[in-house]
């Protein structure tokens, strides 16, 4: 049996200046029930990548539409955004392609590391 065709998109979001290491520390590993909300909304992959504070997110999914709802109303997901926030710029998410590989920076975060 084959897996679902998957879309794969790209949306950047901005560090606070100064909180770029204390983020990938945080960020390491995510809760376990956090990836099980992710792949239930049909994520198939998510990276990473830092590049100073600007942090490009590669996102394979199985309905773009259907993750990003299904994420927002989900109380795991919710939880972890709040957690997430104080590291992040004020406004930071925007919508666009990254670039090419190497422009995106340093791989800091991939779905298939471990969770906790």
């Amino acid at each position: 049996m084959t897996a679902p065709p998957t879309e794969t998109f790209e949306f950047c979001t901005r560090l606070a200046a100064g909180r770029e290491l204390d983020y990938e520390r945080f960020h390491r590993a995510i809760p376990a029930d956090l990836d099980r909300a992710m792949r239930d909304a049909g994520v198939a992959g998510w990276r990473i990548y830092r590049k100073g504070t600007n942090l490009t997110h590669v996102v394979e999914a199985r309905d773009r539409e259907r993750m990003r709802a299904t994420l927002e109303a989900d109380p795991v997901n919710r939880a972890w955004q709040e957690q997430v926030a104080p590291f992040l710029a004020p406004s930071s998410r925007g919508a666009g392609f990254a670039g090419p590989a190497a422009a995106r920076g340093t791989l800091i975060w991939d779905m298939s590391w471990p969770t906790r």
